[in-house]
């Protein structure tokens, strides 16, 4: 029954004046919390985990590795995480947005989510050791 009182005027309550509100901020490189400026949300990691397929595979012979990243992380902090987590000489990153795609088993329809690759170039003379399998 209570549906049928929305559109009435209630008489017994008196309204709340509003709040101001002090206007934002704007947000720049330097204003930007230490977590986001870090790459991964909460934990400070960019990287999630080393992408095997078959053309990540053929890549290692170029010096060249694939990574998932998260989503926030760009090519400079993704840079930083490399060299620093495997103790090699970055020379180059490429960033790749793949897609959610859909996908429809029997009669149910859904989702497999999209992710963030990178590609990471390395000197000469530098290899990562855990990327070979």
């Amino acid at each position: 029954m209570s549906a049928f009182n929305l559109f009435k005027k209630s008489e017994g309550k008196k309204e709340q004046p509003k709040k101001k509100v002090a206007a934002a901020a704007p947000v720049t490189v330097e204003s930007r919390p230490a977590a986001i400026t870090a790459g991964a949300p909460g934990n400070g990691r960019v990287l999630r985990h080393i992408h095997v397929s078959e053309k990540a595979a053929r890549l290692t012979g170029f010096r060249q590795y694939v990574f998932e990243v998260e989503p926030a992380a760009n090519k400079q902090e993704i840079k930083k995480q490399v060299e620093k987590m495997f103790n090699v000489k970055v020379t180059g990153v490429n960033v790749v947005n793949v897609p959610s795609k859909k996908r429809i088993i029997g009669r149910y329809m859904g989702t497999k989510s999209g992710y963030r690759k990178a590609i990471v170039t390395l000197a000469e003379g530098y290899a990562i050791e855990e990327a070979k399998a």
